[in-house]
């Protein structure tokens, strides 16, 4: 190996290394198939989230210290979303009034397509109230031909409790 593909191969090394260690973060509490996390971002940013996966769908509910938004991602192995695309989201937790979105469409790292839209942090009380109290979600895509979500939320309420305190201290 040359000294100049050696030294851009340690670069590269390096900045793997660096990116790895500022996207860190570790399960608070598992509650059935709900977990809270806490960590750094991608971008070095403290992070408090919800999240859920299986059957090769995702949902997590993120709040990133210093934003005045929620941020909520859905992902699914089988979705053909281009980043950028806007979706229309419907998200309903029992009976609640619904919550609607337009979802933008990314990538996860793992290359599974995904959309994200944020709430309000103003909104956040009574978006928690109502996850922690349902039983089921409900997710509709409206009218894009996406399949539907039911989501059991059983845990939500014990893992929300490990969530709002990861907030408290983002702050």
């Amino acid at each position: 190996m040359t000294s100049r593909t050696f030294g851009i191969a340690a670069f590269l090394a390096a900045c793997f290394a660096a990116s790895i260690a500022q996207s860190e973060t570790r399960t608070l509490a598992r509650y059935g198939v709900w977990e809270a996390f806490g960590g750094t971002a991608n971008d070095g940013k403290p992070v408090c989230g919800v999240s859920s996966s299986g059957d090769g769908l995702f949902f997590s509910l993120k709040v990133f210290s210093g934003d005045n938004t929620v941020t909520v991602q859905l992902g699914s192995d089988k979705w053909k979303i281009n980043k950028g695309d806007r979706v229309p989201v419907h998200l309903r937790f029992d009976n609640y009034p619904r919550w609607t979105a337009n979802g933008t469409g990314m990538r996860f790292s793992d290359g599974d397509a995904g959309l994200w839209f944020t709430v309000a942090r103003s909104q956040l009380r009574d978006f928690i109230v109502q996850f922690r109290a349902s039983y089921r979600m409900v997710v509709q895509f409206g009218g894009s031909g996406m399949t539907d979500w039911r989501g059991d939320l059983t845990g939500t309420n014990a893992v929300t409790n490990v969530f709002a305190n990861c907030v408290s201290r983002l702050d």
